[in-house]
């Protein structure tokens, strides 16, 4: 099942699924654009080799669409609750103490605890408050203990 958190590999490094939307009747997983060339890349999820459909550079984030009949879980959105504390989570690890200290029209910014500092392969992860994905995260600055994620406001934008 491609869900939310949900691992995929592209050129031998694991990544995070951060979105499962429907785009005009078609599946679509998101995740961050920074680790791929651009669109045509191939990566692999569940055994399935997928290609890279869509970039949209101005918020990093990756539209893969999924062949019809995927077993996929739709994301459900929220929205980000300021001063809240919200987890990161993917199927490898979950960060617990995640605080959003801003939300803006298009980014969340972060405060993580510095012992417990997302790493590389956690870009693209979903963050979670009340159960529902309010953003994908994509930057820390480790020496501040922050981060930004997409916000659930342009991810539900995306939906039609």
């Amino acid at each position: 099942m491609i869900k939310a958190g949900s691992s995929f590999f592209h050129n031998g490094k694991r990544g995070t699924i951060g979105a499962v939307i429907v785009l005009k009747g078609v599946l679509y997983m998101i995740t961050v654009s920074h680790i791929f060339r651009g669109e045509g890349d191939r990566l692999t999820v569940n055994g399935m080799e997928l290609v890279v459909t869509g970039i949209l550079k101005d918020y990093d984030l990756a539209l893969i669409e999924l062949p019809s009949g995927t077993a996929a879980e739709i994301t459900e959105f929220g929205s980000p609750a300021e001063l809240e504390l919200a987890e990161l989570i993917n199927d490898t690890r979950t960060i617990h103490y995640c605080r959003v200290v801003n939300s803006g029209a298009s980014l969340l910014f972060l405060g993580f605890q510095c012992h417990d500092m997302p790493e590389p392969e956690d870009s693209g992860s979903p963050i979670v408050q009340g159960g529902k994905v309010i953003g994908i995260m994509y930057s820390v600055t480790l020496d501040t203990c922050m981060g930004m994620a997409v916000s659930s406001k342009i991810l539900r934008s995306l939906e039609v």
